[in-house]
């Protein structure tokens, strides 16, 4: 069943209605004009003097002014003297830490450095193991494959033949000197007798 329709203000569009109203009519705005002219926001004071101050804080380093510790209870006068005390020791570790870093970072820097070495000198082997490796293969393969001798095997070859022929006609000769001294000297024996 239809409900009844209302009529429409101006610019209104007309929605189904859901049951629920806005917080705000849509056709206000949230900062009312007065006298057709919009205020600026204002800032508190104490956020101008802030913003001012702060202009210049970030580049400049922050020292302690000497305040007149008189003026303040004693037990404000003994904690500021604490934190200055922990500030000063906050400071001390800071630069021991500092310089232990830079100690840590000029060893690592060193060990880097003596890894790079032994990882090139450890290519540079591989590099040799692996030539020598495959030249070892190179003359096996040549080695299987060409039975083939050289020119000086050959030449090396016949010299020994060569020696051991002459070694062999001298051995004859001198067998040959012996039996027939020795076939002399039986005759001369037996002819004496």
């Amino acid at each position: 069943m239809l409900k009844a329709q209302r009529p429409l203000a101006g610019n209104q569009i007309q929605r189904p209605n859901s049951g629920r109203k806005p917080l705000q009519p849509k056709n206000s705005l949230p900062n009312p004009i007065t006298n057709g002219v919009l205020k600026p926001k204002q800032t508190p004071e104490w956020i101008k003097i802030s913003l001012i101050d702060d202009s210049n804080k970030e580049n400049h380093p922050v020292y302690a002014t000497p305040i007149k510790i008189e003026s303040f209870d004693p037990s404000l006068a003994e904690e500021l003297s604490a934190i200055r005390e922990k500030l000063e020791r906050l400071r001390l570790d800071k630069e021991k830490t500092e310089k232990m870093l830079q100690e840590r970072d000029l060893v690592l820097e060193m060990n880097m450095k003596e890894l790079e070495k032994r990882g090139e000198a450890q290519k540079q082997l591989e590099i040799e193991v692996d030539r020598l490796y495959r030249l070892k293969e190179l003359r096996s393969s040549c080695m299987r494959i060409s039975s083939i001798r050289s020119l000086r095997e050959k030449e090396h070859e016949i010299k020994i033949k060569k020696d051991q022929s002459q070694d062999i006609k001298i051995k004859d000769r001198d067998e040959l000197k012996d039996e027939i001294a020795s076939q002399s000297t039986s005759s001369e024996i037996d002819t004496e007798n």
